[in-house]
């Protein structure tokens, strides 16, 4: 059983409660236990326990989900009881970790019990109310004691009370035991002699009647108690008897005497009988008498080489004074919260400090730190705080940087990529000339918030011989300008050398993993080496970000690592596989509110999406998603865009599909236009109705014509087929026979499937049905082994209506398998643990065994030796 509570002193700790949980069997572990415990998916959790100069998570989430696999891995060698008392006092980072926690109990040997105050005002209500929520939660709620109750508790400490006098303690007591129980110890103090006198107790003189208490044991014991309220529950007898001014032994005695009339549950570490007690105790002291006595424990603290959290509470508490000392504690308290990858935590530190408005740490640097720990949990105000530090930064040139960074980041994220440049170009002319390290930064994100915005595509294409000198440089700033240089070169010209150019500078010597796992510029040098269909290069390069990414707790190197791994996939046709890895990165990204993420990850899904009925969940959730205006009007929305209209156009939504195809283009247009990227002109030439032919013969002309100049097989064949569809006819039949020939000469299944499938329907309208055999029975196969599921089944219509009798679909064996079967069978047999394939695919290992057991059953396995003989079944699959 592990134990923590919250306390009203501590809801500011960063995961407080949950360092009460699990720091004591971690630190209790051996060497190599610990190595255990922490071992995988669970590795941040070692950061939030105790932070170091390591690198730390870039999300919350790595860490809430570290923390679950901490407590899977101490669960694997018992049962686990975790118990939480006062969740209404626990720090956000906690309620949200035990939360997270709750959702994945029902496959491990854990068992939460917390118990709260539901409507106490600071509670984390959000946070517990989705704890609450959850399905297999049990709610117990105490019902006040009864008139009957009440008289037998009465009658057990004062066994000649009347019923008139346990009537007055039931109505006083309104049947709560807490303040039943503190009505009966005034009685026993002879406070209490009548009826009447119980009757007119007033709840709200709590304090007065403790302080009252209190003093008949000694006088110098409301001095002690009143230190004791302010140094708080689990704080030494020492510390409070230096705060109250007296020696530890007397300390002790009077300690001794407050337990046994039950104001203190015991006397060292202190801990009173109740909360409401140590608050009526500490709303006793004078404002001065808590400031001295706030003073005073911060000084013992901080002599005594006491964490900076302990210390900046009792900081926080003092009125604002402009003490350096002060914010400087309160600052260093919010690093230690965001190094533990708790912004909510910091932002409480670092408003204080601004409060405290010191000469030092200056308002600019503090600023900043607040606005970069609100962007964090998203708080609107995170763009005023920063625009205020970029005003105070002076001189100040790598200040300057930081927060210009930052906001044009919170810019860009927002969809507002013109202002965003506006910021990175405004500090970049201040400092251009003086500090070139810091200017290239600066030239660097300057440069990725031109790219994505329609409106400033011509600047940037201006400026590209010139950052392309810059990103010769082996820092990685010139690593990051050549990996977004690479992604233009794909999505914009199709320049398939300048792609390889680029991106075998970008990722050299790993120099662009470095830091943050490549950061936002990993995702650019992938998509570029995607779109040129160097698939085999990517794939070694995902690899390396995603491992990257798990090393240093970096969500988005996981989710840019594994989503392109999962992109790969999916442009090789393998949409099981794809599915598999992408659909819970896309899951995590909807959850974590990363739009650009989120969008990405839709648009590498969409041929899955339209293929697999087992993602209709996740197409109807591009139905619902939504984006701000101005990110929609960008290359990040025209991701989206696309599709959802693709997506329309499949259920028969014509209209809805034509004007998010519409949008689409006209920002591909200036943005991204090359075909490497998509095939957006074909499938807006496809959705427009009839009356419009000759614009769909303009569009798909176009595509085919910048297709061929790339040289690349996969646009050129997509073109064609296209084009096809639109002439209709016998030059139609021939462009398909055509398309289907490229295709063949590429890593592309599935559009070569569909060419195939296009080509024998366009064969069989024309009654050619016997010559429409091979192509459609070609076609079904191919789109079957790419797990195009909606795709052969439209084959298998075709080749009955041409006389045909196509077999049926693979019930057993490995064409069987789902997607995330298939995913698990394939880490199964690479020899890895039910528990490391959980937390590579994020998932429990109950589910793993299930998707095990499926497994064994649809190939035919069974006995000890079905997981050894998985690797012999899965090889004739790839």
């Amino acid at each position: 059983m592990l134990r923590a509570s919250g306390t009203e002193l501590e809801r500011e700790f960063a995961f407080g409660v949950v360092r009460q949980l699990f720091e004591p069997p971690v630190a209790a572990a051996s060497p190599s236990v610990r190595r255990q415990l922490l071992a995988g998916a669970a590795a941040p959790a070692g950061q939030v326990l105790a932070p170091s100069g390591a690198a730390r998570p870039d999300s919350v989430f790595v860490t809430v989900h570290a923390l679950y696999w901490l407590a899977a891995n101490l669960a694997v060698r018992t049962p686990l009881l975790l118990a939480v008392d006062d969740l209404h006092w626990a720090d956000e980072a906690s309620a949200r970790s035990l939360a997270y926690l709750a959702r994945r109990l029902t496959d491990t040997p854990i068992a939460l019990v917390v118990t709260l105050r539901p409507d106490e005002p600071s509670a984390p209500a959000e946070t517990i109310d989705a704890l609450r929520a959850q399905p297999d939660a049990v709610t117990i709620v105490p019902r006040r004691l009864t008139q009957a109750a009440v008289g037998t508790v009465v009658r057990a400490r004062v066994p000649e009370a009347d019923d008139e006098m346990c009537d007055a303690f039931h109505e006083a007591s309104s049947g709560k035991p807490f303040y039943l129980q503190e009505l009966l110890r005034a009685f026993a103090g002879g406070g209490l002699q009548s009826a009447d006198a119980v009757r007119e107790a007033s709840v709200p003189a709590l304090g007065d009647r403790v302080m009252r208490r209190i003093g008949r044991v000694d006088p110098a014991a409301p001095a002690l108690a009143g230190a004791m309220a302010v140094v708080g529950d689990r704080a030494p007898l020492s510390l409070a008897a230096a705060v109250a001014g007296m020696d530890v032994l007397t300390a002790s005695r009077l300690a001794r005497s407050l337990v046994r009339i039950e104001v203190l549950a015991s006397e060292d570490p202190v801990a009173f009988v109740h909360p409401l007690i140590r608050r009526s105790v500490y709303d006793t002291l004078t404002r001065a008498e808590r400031d001295a006595a706030h003073s005073a424990a911060a000084a013992r603290l901080e002599a005594a080489g006491a964490p900076t959290q302990e210390i900046a509470v009792h900081l926080a508490a003092l009125r604002p004074a402009r003490s350096e000392r002060t914010a400087a504690t309160l600052m260093a308290a919010a690093e230690e919260s965001l190094a533990r990858a708790a912004p909510e935590a910091a932002v409480y530190w670092l408003r204080r400090a601004l409060a405290e408005d010191a000469p030092a740490p200056s308002q600019g640097l503090l600023l900043f730190r607040l606005g970069e720990a609100e962007m964090a949990v998203r708080d609107p105000a995170a763009e005023g705080h920063l625009r205020h530090a970029l005003a105070l930064a002076g001189g100040d040139d790598a200040l300057r940087t930081r927060v210009a960074a930052a906001l044009a980041e919170l810019l860009v994220t927002t969809g507002r990529w013109d202002t965003g440049v506006e910021v990175a170009q405004s500090a970049l002319d201040r400092i251009r000339g003086r500090q070139p390290g810091l200017a290239l930064e600066l030239e660097a994100i300057r440069a990725a918030t031109l790219v994505y915005d329609p409106q400033l595509t011509k600047a940037f294409q201006r400026d590209r011989r010139r950052l392309e000198r810059l990103a010769q440089g082996d820092a990685w700033p010139a690593r990051a300008l050549a990996a977004l240089l690479a992604a233009a070169a794909a999505v914009v010209d199709g320049d398939v050398r300048g792609v390889a150019r680029l991106a075998k500078h970008s990722l050299e010597g790993g120099r662009l993993l470095e830091r943050n796992a490549g950061g936002w510029s990993s995702a650019q040098v992938l998509h570029a080496l995607v779109c040129v269909d160097e698939l085999d290069w990517a794939l070694a390069a995902c690899e390396q970000v995603e491992t990257a990414g798990r090393r240093s707790g970096s969500l988005v190197g996981m989710l840019t690592g594994g989503g392109y791994q999962g992109y790969v996939h999916a442009r090789r046709g393998e949409l099981a596989d794809a599915e598999a890895v992408l659909r819970p990165l896309a899951e995590i990204a909807v959850q974590t509110r990363m739009d650009m993420w989120v969008v990405t990850g839709f648009f590498m899904l969409v041929d899955a999406m339209l293929e697999r009925p087992s993602l209709d969940d996740i197409a109807k959730d591009v139905e619902t998603y939504e984006l701000e205006p101005e990110f929609l009007a960008t290359a990040g929305g025209a991701l989206l865009l696309e599709t959802r209209g693709r997506l329309r156009r499949r259920r028969g939504d014509h209209a809805g599909a034509l004007a998010d195809l519409r949008q689409c283009a006209e920002t591909n247009a200036s943005t991204w236009p090359s075909p490497c990227h998509s095939p957006w002109r074909s499938e807006l030439a496809l959705a427009l109705p009839a009356g419009e032919d000759d614009d769909a013969r303009a569009l798909v002309d176009e595509e085919l014509t910048l297709a061929r100049a790339t040289g690349l097989a996969r646009p050129t064949g997509i073109a064609l087929r296209a084009a096809g569809l639109v002439c209709g006819g016998e030059d139609g039949v021939g462009l398909l026979r055509e398309s289907a020939a490229v295709l063949g000469r590429c890593d592309a299944s599935l559009e070569r499937a569909r060419s195939l499938v296009e080509l024998g329907a366009a064969l069989r309208r024309r009654s050619q049905r016997a010559q429409a055999r091979e192509p459609l029975a070609e076609g079904m196969d191919l789109a079957r082994r790419c797990g195009a599921d909606r795709l052969a089944t439209r084959a298998a219509d075709e080749l009955r209506a041409a006389g045909a009798r196509p077999r049926r679909a693979a019930v057993s064996g490995i064409d069987a398998l789902t997607a995330s079967e298939l995913r698990v069978a394939r880490l199964a047999a690479l020899g890895q643990p039910n528990e490391a394939i959980a937390q590579e695919l994020y998932v429990s290992r109950k589910t793993v065994e299930t998707h095990l057991s499926h497994v064994y059953a649809k190939l035919g396995l069974a006995g000890q030796g079905a997981r050894k003989s998985l690797w012999a079944a899965l090889a004739d699959h790839g």
